[in-house]
This record gives structure tokens, sequence and C-alpha cells, in this order.
């Protein structure tokens, strides 16, 4: 990868350009009172949690559903949270194996 010198423009134009890019990009450019600038973008790394638990360990209560509270304990499920509950403010279990079946591994 080679460093390049650019304009704010220019930066401002490669950056827009980069977004599609998921490659991550080192640029070097001046800023308009003539100091240098590096900007490093890309994507953050990807967290693994592993496979989903099963529905009991995350019932922590026991009482058949998973609360939004006891979701927090995985975070993928507490992401899709709203998403899973369909209207509802809990998951039961036919609704969490739903969601372990769509989620790609």
């Amino acid at each position: 990868m080679h460093a390049h010198r650019w304009s704010i423009p220019g930066a401002v134009l490669l950056i827009a350009a980069g977004t599609a890019q998921a490659q991550d990009q080192v640029v070097h450019f001046t800023s308009a009172d003539g100091r240098p600038v590096t900007l490093h973008s890309g994507q953050p790394a990807p967290d693994h949690y592993g496979p989903p638990p099963a529905f009991d360990r995350l019932d922590a209560n026991r009482d058949g559903y998973i609360s939004r509270d006891e979701a927090e304990a995985y975070p993928p499920l507490v992401n899709d949270f709203d998403e899973a509950v369909r209207h509802a403010n809990r998951i039961s279990k036919a609704q969490y194996d739903h969601w372990v079946q769509t989620q790609h591994r």
C-alpha cells in the first residue's frame, strides 16, 4: 500500500470514493494551513460471540421468556431484540428458536 498526498478537497473525494471499499486505507494529505494530516479508514474487526446459547441459559428467572435484561447476556440477541420480540417485551422459546435459525454462521 502506498501513501498519497492530497489537498483537503482531494481527500474529501477520496473519502467519499473509499467508503464503498472494505479494505483499510491510509491517506496522507496537507490541511489548508499546511499541516500534514494522516487519515486511517476501514471497518472494525467483527466481534465473535460464538454460537447462540441454549434458551434456558438466557432465561435466568425461569419464567419461560427472555426479557431485554436477560438478552443482554448475548449481545447479538440484544442487538436484534426488537425484531425478535415482534411487538412484545419478551422473547418466547419459539421466537428464540426462529431467531437462532436465521443467524448467519
